[in-house]
């Protein structure tokens, strides 16, 4: 039983982060990089969660918010939960 516990701490915690924005500092037409308006290191752009997200191109300046998650296996954070910003 605390294994499971320690899982439910864990999906919680993410289910908890909160959105950042950010600018598209690089699209190469399969994934991007932005960079997060709070500092900090670029987080990347997959496409299977812009694909996710509805969003099938980027463009370079386009303002984005994202849910910046650390992978287990690479350095480079990378967004989840991605969505355009509309508007000034």
């Amino acid at each position: 039983m605390p294994e499971a516990t320690q899982q439910q701490t864990s999906i919680d915690a993410k289910a908890g982060d909160e959105l950042e924005l950010g600018t598209v500092v690089l699209w190469n037409g399969r994934f991007g990089f932005a960079k997060p308006d709070r500092g900090g290191p670029d987080v990347y752009l997959g496409m299977p969660e812009l694909m996710r997200a509805g969003i099938q191109r980027l463009e370079v300046g386009v303002r984005v918010c994202f849910e910046a998650r650390k992978a287990t296996h690479h350095r480079q954070r990378w967004g989840a939960r991605i969505r355009l910003v509309r508007g000034g």
